[in-house]
C-alpha cells in the first residue's frame, strides 16, 4: 500500500509539475500599418458648355478643401480656373463651392452665365451637373431676382482609394 501511495503522490506530483510549467506563447508577428494611398486633387471651374462660352463680364468667388482639410477661398476668379495641384490621403472628400458676381451695367445684351465644375484626382475627372445658360439681359436680370441663389454652386465628392 505504501509504494500504490508513494508511486500515486509521485504520479499526481508529477502531472502538477507538468501542469503547472506554462509555455510562453510564440509573440504574435506585428502586422505594419498600412501606408496611407495618396492621389493629387485638383478643383476645375470651366465656362464652355454646348458651344456656349460664359460673358467675361463675371467674377467667381471660389473655396476647396485642401490637404489640411481647411477651405481656401480665392476671389476674383475669371474663367477658367483650375487650383494648384495638392496630394491628399485617401480616402479624402473633395468640396468645391462658390458664387459669381456680376455689376449689372457690365453685361452684354446676350449674357451667358453659370460654370461647369470639377474634381480631378490622378487625372480622373469627376464632373458635377453644373449649368451654363443664356439669355437676353433683362431675361437673366428677371431669373437673378426670381433666384437669387442661382450662380452659387457647391460640390462634394469622395474619393476612395482604387
Amino acid at each position: 500500500m505504501k509504494k500504490v501511495t508513494f508511486l500515486l503522490a509521485a504520479l499526481l506530483i508529477g502531472g502538477m509539475m507538468l501542469t503547472g510549467c506554462k509555455k510562453d506563447d510564440p509573440q504574435p508577428t506585428p502586422t505594419p500599418d498600412p501606408q496611407p494611398t495618396t492621389t493629387k486633387v485638383v478643383y476645375k471651374l470651366d465656362n464652355t458648355s454646348l458651344q456656349q462660352t460664359t460673358s467675361a463680364c463675371f467674377k467667381y468667388t471660389v473655396s476647396y478643401l485642401d490637404a489640411k482639410g481647411q477651405m481656401v477661398t480665392v476671389n476674383d476668379v475669371t474663367l477658367p480656373w483650375s487650383s494648384p495641384e495638392i496630394t491628399v490621403n485617401l480616402p479624402f472628400t473633395a468640396k468645391i463651392e462658390g458664387n459669381a458676381t456680376y455689376n449689372e451695367a457690365d453685361l452684354p445684351d446676350r449674357v451667358v452665365y453659370g460654370c461647369i465644375y470639377y474634381v480631378i484626382a490622378n487625372g480622373v475627372e469627376f464632373q458635377h451637373e453644373g449649368i451654363i445658360a443664356s439669355s437676353d439681359k433683362a431675361g437673366f436680370l428677371h431669373v437673378m431676382a426670381e433666384d437669387p441663389d442661382y450662380l452659387k454652386f457647391s460640390y462634394t465628392k469622395t474619393i476612395e482609394k482604387e
